[in-house]
């Protein structure tokens, strides 16, 4: 009888929610008839398209176009080292930092079993599964070396792989005779461009924020000053002004003056998306309470501690949110890089209807970049929700 009844609860508790929450009136039926029928309107179209009418054939074809663009097939392995060095740290990072359950696991399976079958083309298929090795071994390895002695040494050795990514890579694409940025493209040059903007706007960021509420007027003006003036114009006209103008305001000591193009671009969103940190981070700074610095003062911290030990953490906490909004933001708007003549990923959609085997069809490409794009964004937001749970972000 108690078996009956604990079968039936679980039903029982889903009509009772689905009456008060969706046909609890006339009204509220009526639009959730009407937000469902067109959910299943929109839900058919896109699986028909998916299931029946794109043609998968063109991404298949140029999968390498989408990822490399026209990178040197004879240079990809510079790009493996950098990759292999990303899974290791995910994956020690997922173990350390998350707890998770039998549905991830079958979640992140999957997600690896699909990028497998993605990026496995020829002799990449070795390539792959050992960066798939690599997340899996270090991941267990974290699990096992969590909440042991060894578990700050393992946290702080994923922070500076973390912190390595980015170095080795450009080390490598620029070891030896290097590989021109003008070939650059696909994906890579998203991730690479996403990766600069992030890692050197965020500090960049942090910085102005605290110069604009610096006592010191110099500071405080100066700081001010770029950021109204990043901020005035869009992302655009600044990479149009990163190839036609930057270059005439660099000196020529050193040849700095024929900066790469790339290198151009990386500045502008390094620079773009640190005016916009420095406001998401003053917002942060302002909801810090004053007794907080006062109550640093009578225990005897110097300005510095008091901002770095106290005041920076509170106001980073509080806008996790807006900062990760910042870096999806930054992370679509790579894809304008196509003013100074490069082929991302968006690029490299469009350019496939151009091939005579597909002409006119690119709706499936474009698909495809719109889910890339999307998968990135949404992972980005959901390690965003997955931090603020973990620090306890709007609870009391």
């Amino acid at each position: 009888m108690q078996a009956q009844l604990s079968s039936l609860s679980g039903p029982l508790l889903a009509r009772r929610w689905v009456q008060k929450n969706l046909f609890s009136n006339r009204w509220n039926s009526v639009l959730t008839v009407i937000t469902l029928t067109l959910f299943a309107v929109i839900a058919y179209n896109l699986l028909r398209f998916v299931l029946v009418s794109a043609e998968w054939e063109s991404v298949d074809v140029n999968r390498r176009l989408l990822f490399l663009a026209t990178y040197p097939s004879a240079e990809e392995w510079r790009l493996w080292p950098p990759l292999w060095l990303f899974s290791g740290v995910a994956g020690l990072a997922y173990a350390l930092w998350s707890r998770v359950s039998r549905r991830e696991i079958v979640i992140l399976g999957a997600s690896a079993a699909f990028m497998f079958l993605l990026l496995a083309e020829g002799s990449n298929g070795a390539l792959v599964a050992t960066g798939t090795l690599i997340a899996v071994g270090a991941y267990a390895g974290g699990r096992r070396l969590r909440e042991t002695r060894y578990d700050t040494t393992a946290r702080r050795v994923a922070i500076g792989g973390g912190v390595a990514v980015l170095p080795l890579a450009l080390i490598l694409l620029n070891a030896g005779d290097g590989v021109r940025t003008t070939v650059w493209g696909g994906v890579m040059l998203n991730l690479t461009l996403a990766t600069v903007g992030i890692g050197f706007g965020f500090p960049l960021g942090v910085m102005l924020a605290l110069g604009r509420a610096s006592s010191l007027p110099v500071v405080r003006l100066a700081c001010a000053g770029y950021i109204e003036f990043v901020r005035a114009g869009p992302l655009i006209l600044w990479l149009a002004m990163a190839r036609f103008v930057l270059p005439d305001f660099l000196p020529t000591v050193g040849g700095l003056d024929e900066v790469d193009l790339v290198v151009r671009a990386m500045m502008v969103m390094a620079g773009f998306s640190g005016a916009y940190i420095a406001e998401v981070v003053r917002g942060g700074l302002q909801t810090i309470p004053r007794g907080q610095r006062e109550a640093a003062d009578a225990m005897g911290l110097n300005a510095f501690q008091t901002t770095w030990y106290i005041v920076l953490p509170q106001a980073l906490r509080s806008v996790i949110p807006a900062l990760v909004n910042r870096f999806v933001s930054l992370w679509k708007d790579t894809s304008l890089v196509v003013v100074l003549g490069f082929v991302d990923l968006l690029g490299a959609a469009r350019a496939i209807s151009a091939q005579p085997d597909f002409v006119g069809r690119q709706a499936a490409a474009l698909l495809f970049a719109a889910l890339v794009f999307w998968t990135v964004a949404f992972t980005m937001s959901r390690l965003s929700l997955r931090i603020e749970r973990h620090l306890g972000v709007g609870e009391r």
